[in-house]
């Protein structure tokens, strides 16, 4: 280091004495010297930014970790499949895969915005917070959020969960109707103003405050729902997880069995019943014949025009 500085004083000196009548000659001074970057600063400026040792080849290393960090924040951007990682049973998330808006709680998304605003508004207008000016904005959008957020969280009903397996999740496209298919996208996404999933066909299958029917406040409460292959044959199997009140017995089920199998037709085999610790499991299997698929709405039954004749569609 002292051999270049001794070296550098003596050329500007020499270009100091080469000038003549107040014109200066200057000779080249070895810049390159005092320019070069030192290696060992920029690798430890590159290595404190990033966390990683920057080293030749880890171009890929780097997209890595960004993308499990998105990943981990956001959900696996690059895999729209359903189904994580198994559980002890074999099951994964049946509603995991794309995105939805059906999957989002406006309520949730209303009442948040609107108490923030409220509560920067207020705190704002007493000068506890800065934005004075903006309070009153902010008083009279966060009200009416607030107010819609409570009346959607009130009327909101919340999904089920769906466990699946792999392999059922496999035979969606291929082997369910489209009855079991609409059943597991009705339940699984948040609802308005619905007392319960399946209400109309709970009240229809199990006559609801009706004679011989089942009374309102004993109707069973669907709790989570199944995607299954069934053993015997291999098809699609949908099992619909319901929760039994004091009072309800399961032979209100059994007895039913054809008409939960007409109900949720056509293209299902005879509907089972299973008895559990909390209530009742129903099973609908597909029969593998291809009716009941297509994209076609199943059309719904009116009461006929008179008695005795048959039930009109509509």
């Amino acid at each position: 280091m002292a051999t270049r500085m001794t070296t550098t004083t003596r050329r500007c000196a020499a270009a100091r004495a080469s000038g003549s009548g107040g014109r200066r000659v200057l000779h080249p001074v070895s810049l390159p010297l005092l320019a070069r970057p030192r290696r060992g600063v920029e690798s430890g400026r590159q290595q404190r930014s990033t966390g990683v040792r920057a080293q030749p080849g880890d171009k890929s290393e780097l997209e890595d970790l960004v993308m499990k960090n998105v990943n981990g924040l956001f959900g696996n951007v690059n895999e729209g499949e359903a189904g994580t990682i198994p559980d002890a049973e074999g099951y994964v998330d049946g509603t995991a895969g794309a995105f939805t808006i059906t999957r989002v709680s406006f309520g949730n998304i209303a009442l948040s915005t609107g108490s923030v605003l409220l509560a920067y508004g207020f705190g704002a207008y007493f000068n506890f917070l800065p934005g004075e000016s903006i309070s009153a904005i902010m008083l009279i959008y966060g009200f009416p959020a607030s107010l819609i957020g409570f009346a959607l969280r009130y009327a909101q009903l919340n999904p089920v969960p769906c466990r699946s397996k792999p392999e059922a999740i496999a035979l969606r496209a291929s082997k369910a109707t489209d009855i079991q298919n609409q059943i597991r996208e009705d339940v699984t996404r948040f609802r308005y103003g619905d007392e319960q999933h399946l209400d109309l066909a709970l009240e229809r299958v199990l006559m609801l405050g009706r004679y011989e029917g089942v009374p309102r406040r004993l109707c069973p409460k669907l709790v989570a729902v199944r995607e299954e292959v069934s053993p015997a044959d291999g098809e699609y199997q949908l099992v619909l997880e319901f929760e039994h009140l004091t009072g309800f017995k399961a032979e209100e089920w059994t007895k039913r069995l054809d008409k939960i199998t007409s109900f949720f037709g056509p293209g299902i085999q005879q509907a089972t019943m299973v008895e559990t610790a909390q209530g009742a499991e129903i099973t609908l299997t597909s029969d593998g014949s291809g009716a009941g698929r297509g994209g076609g709405d199943k059309k719904e039954v009116l009461p006929p025009l008179m008695p005795g004749l048959p039930a009109r569609e509509a």
